[in-house]
């Protein structure tokens, strides 16, 4: 699965989405920044997810984090 998430150019803000991912049970295969504009950065992240229940939670639970938005989720 593909996740582009918008985030906070900032220092620590791609280290809240790596650990709520890692809390999760989602392993991490790969990560790309596609752009940043000094406010925010818009990453691709392709993942393993561990089940349904946390595919289908799992853009409400990264916009839990201050600042991040889950724009798009997608089967790889």
């Amino acid at each position: 699965m593909r996740l582009i998430v918008e985030l906070p150019d900032r220092p620590g803000s791609l280290g809240q989405v790596t650990t709520l991912l890692g809390r999760l049970g989602v392993d991490i295969h790969e990560l790309r920044v596609l752009s940043r504009d000094g406010a925010v950065a818009t990453d691709e992240f392709t993942v393993s997810v561990p089940g349904p229940v946390i595919e289908r939670s799992l853009p409400t639970l990264l916009e839990e984090i201050p600042g991040v938005r889950a724009a798009a989720i997608v089967d790889a």
